[in-house]
């Protein structure tokens, strides 16, 4: 099974009851990404950076909080038993650049799917 990824979003309602993933963070990108992969019969994830992968329809509460680089030991358990116990054999990571803030996420993930034996392909979006 092939699993399309991003990142979450920085931006976010700031409703304080739990919403689902999809409806917590505002992004066109998430949108996006969610969309492609149901036209592909493909799953979808998000890549949280308090909870690790999480479902879209996963309900989260508000939190504003950066995955950083000391935090990815904590994190990569989850995501390795999020992606074996969906039999995923693929990763698509839908990123802009691999930069600044955006690097930890990458390497949470590639680690994960590198340790797994899961191909794993980054797909850059543009601005």
């Amino acid at each position: 099974m092939t699993l399309h990824i991003t990142y979450c979003s920085k931006d976010k309602d700031r409703t304080r009851k739990n919403l689902s993933a999809v409806d917590r963070y505002n992004s066109d990108r998430i949108d996006k990404v969610k969309k492609l992969a149901e036209n592909n019969e493909a799953q979808f994830a998000i890549l949280s950076g308090k909870y690790g992968l999480i479902d879209p329809y996963e309900e989260i509460p508000f939190y504003d909080e950066l995955l950083r680089e000391k935090d990815i030991p904590q994190l990569i358990t989850g995501v390795k038993n999020f992606l074996e116990s969906k039999n995923i054999e693929r990763v698509i990571y839908h990123t802009k650049e691999v930069k600044g803030e955006r690097r930890p996420y990458f390497k949470l993930l590639k680690n994960a799917c590198d340790t797994l034996e899961i191909e794993f392909e980054k797909k850059v979006i543009e601005d």
